[in-house]
């Protein structure tokens, strides 16, 4: 079987093993026995027998070819020595359903456009294939073809044949780069875990190599890939929860040269997005939202919001400790119930300190997260008090200064304005 980029599965034949050659002897045997009951035949060869009767069931009617489609999917410079400056490319099949022991004769034809009309080519047939990947090679450029498959089973040809659009070969002699812009999808399957299926616009004019990398925080992943019917590429066994730069650059037909790559970035999916919030196939998660209060009483309410539902919590660890201040150094741990959302916090009386409060939250089978945050603690009292005196002091002080000053001009009135009445008396006396 074949895996292809988005993930689906092909099933075909391998016709190069001795189990494809019992297989094979099982067909020809039973076009002389009719009776499947009376056969003595076994295994592979057994299996063949049936192959040959179910084909010949089905051979000829409308439908019952397991190929619904072929398209030729690239087109690249060629890699042959003898056919510089022409095309090679990759004829793509889409099953329907698994085939059995088949092969595939493939045709082609040709045409060019000249004085408004088209001159074509009748069908050549170029080769019988057992593989649904057909390299094709000699193409020219600026000229369209058309291919034409025929699916034979041991019982003769299988429904219809199929033909492809016709497809013009480029004229230019150099791998495209691929188009922009890339999409990325995340998902999640059992086999193969956190998933994403990447996309892009495809055309039979890109390269039939690209080269992909995928890379994350922790892990750097290269490959050289090979393009089939699909329309996706598969990157599987992510990381939950972890951000990832995607980049895709075409090679040329040797693989050894690559375009300027075109890249993404997307964050895969969380635990939880799968499994639910609080799942044990999860990583716990701190609580969030964590409030302070601070009473009257000197204790400190704190309150927050649990990651989980109580049964996926084991217990809650509540660790308090101060870091500056005179309060005492040494960490206090209380523990509470899984249902527990809050803790009243003892306070020290009249001092100034400050605390490192951590809630830890254990799950079910024992693993921890914790969340942390600092409480300050600053007696009103010494606060007020130290404002107090220095406002008595100052209010004490002007008042002192404003007796000073009125006394000192009442004394200077009363030593010296009489003295000036006295003058004036005396120079009013003179006139008279």
């Amino acid at each position: 079987m074949r895996q292809h980029l988005d993930g689906t599965i092909d099933e075909y034949f391998f016709v190069d093993t001795e189990e494809y050659t019992k297989c094979e002897n099982g067909c020809l045997q039973f076009q002389h026995r009719r009776d499947m009951k009376r056969s003595n035949l076994t295994g592979e060869t057994l299996q063949g027998a049936k192959f040959w009767l179910e084909s010949t069931a089905h051979s000829g009617k409308v439908g019952s070819s397991p190929v619904s489609a072929v398209e030729l999917l690239c087109q690249m410079p060629s890699a042959t020595p003898d056919l510089d400056d022409s095309f090679e490319g990759l004829l793509g099949l889409t099953k329907v359903r698994p085939s059995g022991p088949v092969q595939y004769v493939v045709q082609w034809k040709q045409r060019t456009y000249a004085l408004g009309y088209y001159d074509e080519s009748q069908w050549i047939t170029a080769s019988v294939e057992s593989d649904s990947m057909i390299k094709v090679d000699g193409m020219i450029p600026g000229v369209q073809y058309k291919f034409l498959v025929t699916i034979v089973g041991p019982a003769g040809k299988l429904g219809d044949t199929v033909q492809s659009e016709w497809t013009e070969i480029s004229n230019t002699l150099a791998v495209k780069a691929p188009g922009a812009p890339l999409i990325v999808k995340n998902g999640f399957n059992s086999e193969q875990g956190v998933v994403a299926h990447l996309h892009f616009p495809r055309t039979a004019y890109d390269s039939c190599y690209f080269r992909l990398q995928v890379k994350n925080a922790t892990n750097t992943v290269m490959t050289d890939i090979q393009v089939d019917p699909t329309y996706s590429i598969l990157l599987s066994h992510l990381e939950f929860d972890s951000s990832y730069a995607v980049t895709l650059s075409a090679l040329s037909s040797d693989q050894n040269t690559a375009t300027s790559p075109i890249s993404v970035r997307f964050n895969s999916f969380q635990c939880k997005q799968v499994y639910g919030k609080g799942s044990l196939q999860c990583a716990p998660e701190p609580v969030s939202n964590i409030r302070v209060a601070i009473e009257a009483n000197s204790t400190a309410m704190i309150k927050w919001t649990a990651s989980a539902e109580p049964e996926n919590i084991l217990t809650y660890a509540i660790t308090y400790q101060a870091f500056l201040g005179p309060c005492n150094k040494d960490p206090t741990t209380v523990y509470l119930a899984a249902t527990s959302t809050s803790y009243e916090m003892p306070l020290p009386r009249n001092v100034h300190c400050e605390f490192m409060f951590r809630i830890t939250n254990y799950d079910a089978i024992g693993r921890e997260a914790f969340a942390e945050t600092r409480i300050a603690v600053m007696q009103e009292k010494l606060i007020a008090s130290s404002f107090k005196i220095p406002l008595i002091a100052i209010g004490v002080s002007l008042t002192f200064l404003i007796l000073a000053i009125f006394c000192f001009a009442v004394c200077r009135c009363c030593n010296k304005c009489p003295v000036k009445v006295a003058e004036n008396k005396a120079k009013l006396t003179d006139y008279a």
